[in-house]
């Protein structure tokens, strides 16, 4: 390397320095580290040359040299005077056996993504890995800056539930810009990467089938604003595929689907205020189209509120007006009457996006895989024949 070089490598090295607050040395250490953990390499493999390392990320041997330094007291690497530098057997124990998984959640308040967290939890264990839960609280901003810490420290994988929003957070392709195997739950319609998600078309599809075979012919939907969400989209999407193969018109005034509903599945809290806002939207919904029969809510938490709704307007559900839940949360079994729901099988969920993890890790998959896994109606009180399909039955065995 020429002095010129030299010369111009320290003049980045401290601007980087002065930009980032941070001694170069030590962020270069951080990138070290992530990549040894990423790779492939196993305890004992040979590391590149200081000079090799210099060229590699843009800065001095000298800086390399601190690094290392850093790297061998922290027991991740080992330099032999005349040898080199190698993984040492730590890495090894990082990616082998007792290495750390990462799991991003929004919440932790319900048992939608709990469960899905002790799905993965119980296979990732079982093979020498522990957990480390990370919970967003919805915030795209938390869970970028819990991605960068992530990827500045190094880490066997990452399973992630992504925060809904309007947008994709570009933190979570940075993940994979920088190679660390990671599963989504909850996946970027457009970003081609490992997923575990329910069936959630065929759940839609299901739902809407059930009703309709009851006799039902004006269904309606309700459902807040889908986003980037493809479990939403999806849900839609079977419903108004099983009402044209049924040979129905979906009437414009039986579809909400920007619910201005601020929960989530695994957050149930919500101000007195906001409450009151939902059900005066829902019995506006109801009270628009009398003549419809059932309705289908994207989660069961509108479900619950529908039914509410229902009752303000003087309609009994489980009789004039059927209700159909989704996710099979708690309260849906624990209202009156009870809701009908699509079960979500989260558990399962969680097991095979750690099945999927575990193969990338070991190197045995080749190839992105997209797994669905199918959702199940779980038949309760608040869905029946239409009133006037039950008066003819009446009729027809008296």
């Amino acid at each position: 390397m020429s002095a010129y070089e030299s010369s111009v490598i320290a003049m980045n090295e401290r601007s980087q320095a002065i930009k980032s607050g941070n001694c170069l040395y030590e962020e270069i250490a951080r990138k070290i580290q992530a990549e040894i953990i990423r790779s492939t390499l196993r305890a004992g493999d040979k590391l590149g040359t200081e000079l090799e390392l210099a060229a590699h990320y843009g800065v001095s041997r000298a800086t390399i040299r601190h690094a290392l330094i850093s790297l061998e007291n922290a027991g991740l690497i080992d330099r032999l005077h005349g040898r080199g530098t190698f993984v040492a057997d730590k890495k090894a124990r990082m990616t082998t056996g007792g290495g750390n998984i990462q799991i991003l959640v929004p919440y932790l308040t319900t048992s939608f993504t709990g469960r899905i967290v002790t799905g993965a939890q119980e296979v990732l264990f079982h093979h020498g890995y522990s957990v480390s839960v990370l919970s967003t609280n919805n915030s795209q901003k938390t869970e970028g800056e819990y991605i960068k810490k992530i990827i500045d420290q190094g880490c066997p994988g990452v399973i992630i539930h992504a925060t809904a929003s309007d947008f994709y957070n570009p933190w979570v392709f940075e993940l994979q810009m920088q190679g660390i195997p990671t599963v989504m739950t909850r996946h970027y319609p457009y970003m081609d990467s490992h997923y575990v998600e329910a069936n959630n078309y065929q759940g839609g599809y299901d739902a809407t089938s059930y009703l309709l075979e009851l006799g039902h012919r004006n269904v309606g939907l309700v459902t807040k604003h889908p986003g980037f969400m493809a479990s939403l989209r999806d849900r839609i999407r079977g419903y108004r595929d099983a009402m044209s193969d049924h040979g129905l018109v979906i009437k414009r005034a039986m579809l909400l689907t920007d619910l201005e509903d601020h929960r989530y599945v695994y957050l149930e809290d919500r101000s007195k205020e906001h409450e009151r806002e939902v059900i005066a939207e829902l019995v506006q919904f109801l009270q628009q189209s009398p003549e419809m029969t059932a309705v289908i809510c994207l989660n069961d938490l509108a479900a619950a509120d529908l039914l509410r709704a229902a009752r303000v307007t003087g309609r009994v559900v489980g009789q004039d007006l059927s209700i159909m839940g989704f996710d099979n949360i708690g309260i849906s079994a624990n209202l009156e009457p009870a809701i009908t729901t699509v079960n979500c099988p989260t558990y399962e969920i969680g097991k095979a996006a750690a099945k999927i993890l575990l193969g990338e890790l070991e190197g045995t998959v080749d190839e992105n895989i997209g797994q669905t896994l199918p959702m199940e109606l779980v038949l309760r009180e608040s869905c029946a024949p239409p009133v006037t399909q039950r008066a003819f039955s009446i009729k027809g065995g008296g």
